[in-house]
């Protein structure tokens, strides 16, 4: 599937602080044109904005909320012959407290709805609410453990209950997480995450799964003009069909930034990404599905006047796959601009 040949976006970005307190606003509207496949043509409105508010010097927390527009992943997405969008949005209020030295409380709510504009079965279109509640220990302010407990109750939108193919209208998604923030020294960092994840769905426990899911990132900045970056992770999402009910997808990277000189800056990464398909309802006759990828980039930034930066970028991307539907490859090749007004 060809990326767009042509895009253009308008947007506003506003970040203001009064005492305590911090405003912030960046909303897009990008417009992408497709080459070959006009058909794909579409405009995304894109926001997050917020209030990070603060109580006195002990208690804060933000209110936020954002929005996401993109066209679905085709790789997963089978039908290349209809513009599927994806609209994301995900409203949070979250306070954070201190109880004692180096010891707060974490609390927070949370409402997400996810929309396709055609139907995409094995990933249903829902509404969710949920919370989350937890401790964080801090030892400064770049160092911290915390551990959280996070729930989602969600119902599907665009799908009834199915007792025959055991679709069910809905799920429960809870969540235990470990994660860490720590800087080792003046110029390395490491922030990592380990959860374990479940999904239970009302009506059918033959679709339940849980599982290990985390991320790792280590960051190098070996000199003044010179970093690195290495990272790690493993997800766990549903995937329902016949053959499969959850999807569980592990990716390695590793990437580098260079500023050549004071207004130009270069960056180059690879990628790797490994997929399995699990728990099918029906039996299979073969084995399970089996995805991996890779993926280079190289991309170039050069601020020719304060408010105008020029860009550039080149990427190759290929996905293996058992199933031959699920093979592609291709070039990425871009150029753009941004006035800051």
């Amino acid at each position: 599937m060809r990326k767009p040949s042509a895009s253009a976006y308008v947007g506003l970005r506003l970040d203001k602080s009064y005492r305590q307190q911090r405003w912030f606003l960046d909303v897009t509207e990008t417009a992408y044109r497709y080459a070959k496949f006009s058909f794909l043509d579409f405009n995304a409105f894109n926001y997050r904005g917020g209030w990070a508010w603060h109580l006195g010097p002990r208690v804060s927390g933000v209110l936020s909320a954002e929005r996401a527009q993109a066209l679905v992943n085709y790789g997963l997405f089978r039908d290349t012959s209809v513009r599927n969008v994806r609209t994301a949005e995900r409203y949070l209020a979250t306070g954070e407290a201190e109880m004692a030295t180096r010891w707060h409380l974490l609390g927070g709510l949370v409402g997400e709805r996810v929309k396709y504009s055609f139907a995409f079965p094995q990933q249903p279109s829902y509404r969710a609410a949920g919370g989350e509640a937890g401790l964080k220990y801090l030892t400064r302010v770049d160092r911290y453990v915390s551990f959280k407990v996070i729930g989602l109750d969600a119902d599907y939108t665009d799908r009834a209950l199915d007792p025959v193919a055991l679709l069910d209208d809905g799920f429960r998604r809870r969540e235990a997480q470990l994660a860490a923030n720590w800087r080792l020294t003046a110029k390395t960092a490491l922030e990592a995450r380990v959860s374990r994840l479940a999904y239970r769905y009302p009506h059918f426990g033959e679709r339940d799964f849980s599982g290990n899911t985390g991320m790792l990132a280590f960051r190098w900045g070996a000199s003044a003009k010179l970093s690195f970056e290495l990272g790690l992770a493993r997800d766990m999402a549903p995937w329902i069909d016949n053959f499969t009910s959850y999807r569980v997808e592990e990716r390695a990277s590793a990437g580098a930034a260079w500023e050549l000189a004071a207004r130009t800056t270069l960056r180059a990464s690879v990628g790797h990404m490994s997929a399995d398909y699990r728990n099918p309802i029906v039996p299979l006759a073969g084995p399970a599905r089996h995805d991996t990828g890779e993926v280079a980039e190289l991309r170039a930034e050069w601020r020719a006047l304060r408010n105008l930066v020029i860009n550039a970028g080149w990427q190759r991307y290929r996905q293996d796959s058992t199933d031959a539907g699920s093979r592609f490859a291709g070039r990425i090749v871009t150029l753009g601009g941004s006035l800051l007004l």
